[in-house]
């Protein structure tokens, strides 16, 4: 379950870091980008192969052409080793993702499925 984030420090400078720059998300975690040296695959070529899930990374309220929505960015790996990312916005693999991570179960074996109404891993 989401939580709605503290609004009261809105507006506010961040602290320094011990060299006196600004300290970001850029600066501590990166660039930002999920894997940019990896293929990207399309879901579609990704359902119903098992693979193994060795990371996720949950994005929440993307404003889209939709309105607003949650995807998961996936990092996979095929059983010869190779690599790869692709992207899934269904919410039953999102919630699934959301709570091996938070469980730190990751990696996983799993497959992405497409019911006839929803998205699963299994």
């Amino acid at each position: 379950m989401a939580t709605k984030a503290n609004t009261d420090t809105v507006g506010q400078e961040a602290p320094e870091d011990k060299t006196g720059g600004k300290r970001t998300f850029k600066s501590e975690l990166g660039g930002g980008e999920f894997y940019p040296d990896l293929p990207k695959m399309p879901l579609q070529v990704v359902l119903n192969y098992e693979y193994q899930i060795l990371d996720a990374v949950i994005v929440e309220g993307f404003e889209g052409e939709f309105g607003e929505s949650d995807f998961a960015l996936i990092l996979m790996e095929e059983k010869d080793g190779k690599q790869f990312t692709t992207l899934c916005g269904g919410m039953v693999v999102i919630k699934k993702l959301r709570k091996a991570k938070a469980k730190d179960l990751l990696p996983l074996y799993g497959t992405i499925v497409k019911t006839e109404k929803y998205y699963d891993i299994v």
